[in-house]
């Protein structure tokens, strides 16, 4: 039965430890673009792009209609041979029209050349709504990380703080140490366990954030992993912010949607100026009918042999010169060329706010990668304090309260020191963004 109960409690927690799935920083932004909703609707944006294209180019094509009536006449009434008779007639039609554009003064092929940039502009922008989730993604996934790292810290530090305050009960009991170090070590490690439990609440909060980015419902059995190691100084490299602002103002996303713009709207100026162009295009048609006559005594020609002679097909070329149309071609003329005006703003806003943004990567970089360096430093010399105060404890020659403040700083240094390292790798990887 012990054997059977202790089978039980290994299966039930193997198959806990099975059903959490661990992601990995590519897979929380793989699955974020495929639900996030922003990406969704700039996804629906470019399909949409897509399809006005696909209606610019075929506009091309001649369009085919068909038209069917049936009519009642009094009095006169059309006959089959064309002349009005004074009869009441019903007649039936039926006809085929053709028509395709041969000229509109290149109407046609500007909007086409607008619409294929715009589709190009829509797949810049889905492209940057790409960009900056990855980033969000990446930063969240960051704090996770740090918050994990974190809290094996705080684990330990109550691990030192409880075998320290055993070692001092052993000490106490052997007449070495005063009664007070006992209840100031049990102290510590309430602290320390205080500490624990808020570093696990920071993490459960931090993986919250994540999953709520991410559009993930329910966090339950949710966790990330860790790199299997932090990348080098060398490994790490960092482009000069100029060389970086160069590269991102021909290659970044935004930067090319806004320049397609540009171009889609100097080609919906020529589009808006054909207006003023004659347009000439070829139509054709095929009709026929039936006629028939209610009054008594009349001659009704049999249908089969109407439908052989009642036939007409007809082709022919319009010419349409347009010369007034109350001014509309003109203001709209007009405002299409406030439109390339205010691209070309947008292109200038968008170049400034790219280099702000560049800019204060670089710096924001740089000043993590000192931190980083004086964290790593400050480790060093607060790992070499906490081991001198504890062979000074153990050799009665400093008191709790020192070893306590001596550990505190070196949790304080391990944790300053995952926070630079986090920061200043994901500063690492924004500048990468840019860099592509």
């Amino acid at each position: 039965m012990k054997k059977l109960l202790i089978f039980s409690i290994l299966a039930f927690s193997f198959a806990k430890v099975s059903a959490q799935q661990v992601w990995t920083l590519q897979q929380c932004i793989d699955y974020a673009m495929e639900h996030n909703t922003g990406i969704l609707q700039s996804q629906l944006q470019q399909q949409n792009a897509d399809y006005q294209l696909k209606m610019s180019q075929n506009a091309w094509l001649p369009t085919v209609s068909a038209n069917a009536s049936e009519g009642l006449g009094f009095g006169q009434s059309p006959s089959y041979t064309g002349v009005y008779v004074s009869d009441n007639s019903s007649s039936a039609s039926v006809g085929l029209n053709v028509s395709m554009p041969l000229f509109q003064g290149l109407n046609i092929y500007n909007n086409t050349k607008a619409d294929q940039l715009n589709l190009l502009a829509t797949t810049q922008d889905l492209e940057a709504a790409k960009r900056d989730l990855s980033l969000t993604i990446m930063a969240y996934y960051m704090d996770v990380v740090y918050c994990k790292e974190l809290k094996g810290v705080a684990e330990r530090q109550l691990e030192l703080s409880e075998n320290q305050h055993q070692r001092t009960q052993e000490l106490f009991e052997v007449g070495k140490v005063p009664e007070s170090n006992v209840y100031e070590s049990a102290a510590q490690v309430a602290s320390d366990r205080a500490s624990l439990t808020e570093a696990e609440n920071n993490l459960m909060l931090r993986l919250l954030d994540l999953t709520q980015a991410m559009e993930i419902d329910n966090i339950e059995d949710f966790d990330v992993v860790a790199p299997d190691r932090f990348m080098t100084e060398d490994e790490l490299p960092l482009a000069s912010a100029q060389t970086t602002i160069q590269h991102a103002l021909s290659h970044q996303p935004e930067m090319l949607s806004a320049q397609y713009k540009l171009e889609q709207a100097q080609y919906e100026l020529k589009a808006a100026k054909s207006a003023w162009y004659p347009s000439l295009s070829l139509y054709g048609g095929y009709s026929n009918g039936y006629y028939h006559y209610f009054t008594d005594g009349s001659t009704n020609v049999p249908f089969s042999e109407q439908i052989k002679t009642n036939g007409r097909t007809q082709v022919g070329v319009s010419l349409n010169i347009p010369i007034f149309n109350g001014m509309q071609t003109k203001y709209r003329v007009k405002m299409t060329e406030l439109g390339i005006d205010n691209q070309q703003l947008n292109i200038e806003n968008t170049s400034k706010k790219l280099k702000k943004e560049i800019q204060q990567a670089y710096y924001n970089a740089v000043a993590a990668k000192q931190k980083y360096v004086a964290a790593e430093n400050s480790l060093t010399s607060s790992q070499l304090a906490y081991e001198y105060s504890q062979a000074g404890y153990e050799a009665g020659k400093s008191t709790l309260m020192e070893l306590n403040e001596s550990k505190n700083r070196l949790y304080k240094a391990e944790s300053s020191l995952l926070q630079a390292k986090y920061e200043y790798l994901y500063r690492c990887k924004v500048m990468a963004f840019y860099n592509e």
